[in-house]
């Protein structure tokens, strides 16, 4: 199995006192393959507090396997925020963009963001639950 871990959960689990730290922890574990793209690395490590801190989540996230952004997914990407709005949601672009991963690479997707159970109606995308 396959897991593209959102950039929501990965922001949590660097609090020990937040669940998703322990839960993290445990998929890395597990033998589940984790998942991620090159928009959650930069989210991710934009939020960190020191420039060595910012290395260390960098390259920590080099060990997962990464899936190219291609010109059809960011296409479908577009596509799928297009049915959403019609459908009265308006996820932002990136949240749309890993959506749109998940579903073209059959990933189980792990995000701590409501958004998503939306999306998941129109884009028909595999959720990751603890």
């Amino acid at each position: 199995m396959s897991v593209l871990v959102d950039s929501s959960v990965w922001i949590a689990a660097q609090n020990p006192r937040n669940k998703e730290c322990l839960q993290l922890k445990r998929l890395l574990k597990s033998e589940a393959e984790i998942a991620c793209i090159r928009p959650i690395q930069a989210e991710v490590c934009q939020g960190a507090r020191s420039p060595e801190a910012f290395h260390r989540m960098w390259d920590s996230m080099l060990a997962f396997r990464f899936f190219e952004v291609t010109d059809r997914i960011w296409g479908k990407s577009a596509w799928n925020f297009f049915l959403c709005r019609k459908n009265g949601i308006t996820p932002t672009t990136l949240d749309c963009l890993v959506a749109t991963v998940a579903r073209e690479h059959s990933l189980k997707l792990w995000s701590l963001d409501r958004d998503f159970k939306g999306m998941r109606r129109i884009i028909e995308f595999g959720s990751y639950e603890f």
